[in-house]
């Protein structure tokens, strides 16, 4: 959340509410600087065997699918990379089909963010920075639940 939230504010919008002539690049920098550590806290924390190559491999898709994305709304693309280096990074429970439902929620996390950022932008700037993660839990939860329930 923090990486998210110091991302979101240097494209914050200026006092009078217009958009900014300028982005605040040490706020951009600070919070492209915390994501790794976001990453490698993910992978090791979740005990994956592969949590190195993993982090390396978020990194890389935050900055490929999080930079394109970005030009759309900064923030929609910090949240996109987060929640698909995070299904990435995070160790994955032993049931069939999770990479299914990680790829819906990096998918539903997109959609959501996006839309919330042009209906309530302050909900969207707080919902971008929580989502990514919690949508993963939930994709992980619903997977082993399906599971066990065909099983």
């Amino acid at each position: 959340m923090f990486s998210t939230l110091a991302y979101a504010a240097a494209f914050a919008m200026d006092d009078d509410g217009g958009q900014r002539s300028s982005v605040d690049l040490r706020l951009a920098f600070v919070g492209l600087a915390v994501a790794p550590f976001v990453f490698v806290a993910l992978g090791f924390l979740s005990r994956n065997p592969l949590a190195p190559k993993r982090v390396l491999q978020a990194m890389g898709l935050l900055l490929v699918v999080g930079l394109p994305i970005g030009l759309l709304d900064p923030l929609v693309g910090a949240a996109t990379g987060f929640c698909l280096g995070g299904a990435i990074v995070l160790n994955r429970p032993a049931v069939d089909r999770v990479i299914y439902w990680r790829a819906g929620a990096v998918i539903f996390t997109f959609l959501y963010v996006l839309v919330l950022i042009v209906v309530v932008p302050p909900a969207g700037v707080f919902t971008g920075a929580l989502l990514p993660l919690i949508m993963i839990g939930f994709a992980d939860e619903y997977a082993a639940w399906s599971a066990e329930r065909s099983s």
